[in-house]
């Protein structure tokens, strides 16, 4: 276990290796094939200002897979906040690239070092981003302060979805928007075994506990030379019975639940389909779009929830219609 938690930087212990002959096949296949990890700088050991600057070069990737809902004009004008930031990156790409007025963008203390985005905006000239460290269940803002909140791939780690939603709202002016995407837990790719194996529906093939003794197993019996960093220990969460620390198993029914209690009015709320690996071939990406029809097959099939929601109210203090 100290082998272990000396590979990590996750704040959650990790879960005791355990060998499975299943995961070893399985990883034994995927290697052999185009099922291996994927390799971030966040995922492979790269220090902090790779991670900035890979987020940078993704900047362009949230609002392209958002449209037509909402695209990069949506941040023009705007005191906008990026609520579980990452690394910076991204935030620093919409200030570079957009009109927005200000942004800024927080993530977990312990895990980011803000200084580290303050340098690398510093040298793009980028001057209107701040950065912080802070929980999203208690974002550290005053009441009020933004016109726009982003959140992509948060929710689905936090432990109150709930809380968060009334912090977006309470750092929102009246009327202001919340614009939040996620993975549900049900969808096929939503497992976050990717750093090892890039395969899909893993979580339904075998359970989580499974997964990351087997994985961290391997990791050591290789003697680190696989990469990828530890998985975190199993426990219950909100919405699942045994999962990884770093989840929840957020979701599209349980979330809807919550924003039907939350400040917010709906204005987009769904489920939103691969546009990528499934549409490069004529005949899959025709078999994907007769699947996808499927009502029980759907979220599945789907790559993310797409939330939108306006805090009700307005700059005059009252109420919007709905």
């Amino acid at each position: 276990m100290d082998r272990l938690r000396a590979m990590s930087r996750s704040p959650y212990g990790p879960e005791p290796p355990r060998r499975s002959l299943l995961v070893e096949g399985i990883v034994r296949i995927a290697r052999s094939g185009r099922g291996s990890g994927s390799r971030t700088p966040h995922l492979f050991g790269g220090d902090d200002r790779e991670k900035v600057s890979w987020e940078y070069g993704q900047g362009k990737v949230f609002f392209d897979s958002i449209s037509p809902h909402a695209g990069i004009g949506l941040l023009e004008g705007k005191e906008v906040l990026d609520a579980g930031c990452g690394w910076g990156g991204k935030a620093i790409w919409y200030a570079r690239t957009s009109r927005l007025a200000s942004i800024a963008g927080f993530d977990l203390p312990g895990v980011y070092d803000p200084e580290v985005s303050r340098s690398f905006a510093r040298e793009l000239g980028v001057l209107n981003c701040t950065f912080d460290t802070g929980v999203a269940e208690r974002m550290p803002y005053p009441d009020a302060r933004f016109d726009l909140v982003l959140m992509e791939d948060v929710l689905e780690h936090v432990s109150d979805p709930g809380a968060v939603l009334e912090e977006c709202a309470r750092v929102l002016r009246p009327g202001g928007l919340a614009v939040l995407k996620f993975p549900s837990f049900r969808m096929m790719y939503a497992h976050h075994l990717d750093r090892a194996l890039r395969l899909p529906a893993l979580h339904y093939l075998l359970p989580m506990r499974t997964w990351a003794a087997g994985l961290n197993h391997l990791l050591l019996a290789s003697g680190g030379t696989l990469g990828y960093e530890p998985f975190d220990e199993v426990g219950p969460a909100p919405f699942h019975p045994a999962i990884t620390r770093n989840l929840n198993g957020l979701h599209f029914s349980s979330f809807r639940e919550i924003v039907g209690a939350s400040p917010f009015k709906i204005e987009v709320l769904e489920l939103i389909p691969f546009r990528g690996d499934v549409g490069k071939r004529s005949l899959r990406r025709s078999l994907y779009g007769i699947l996808y029809r499927v009502g029980p097959l759907r979220e599945f099939l789907s790559e993310f929830v797409l939330f939108i929601g306006r805090k009700r109210g307005s700059a005059s203090g009252k109420e919007d219609a709905g």
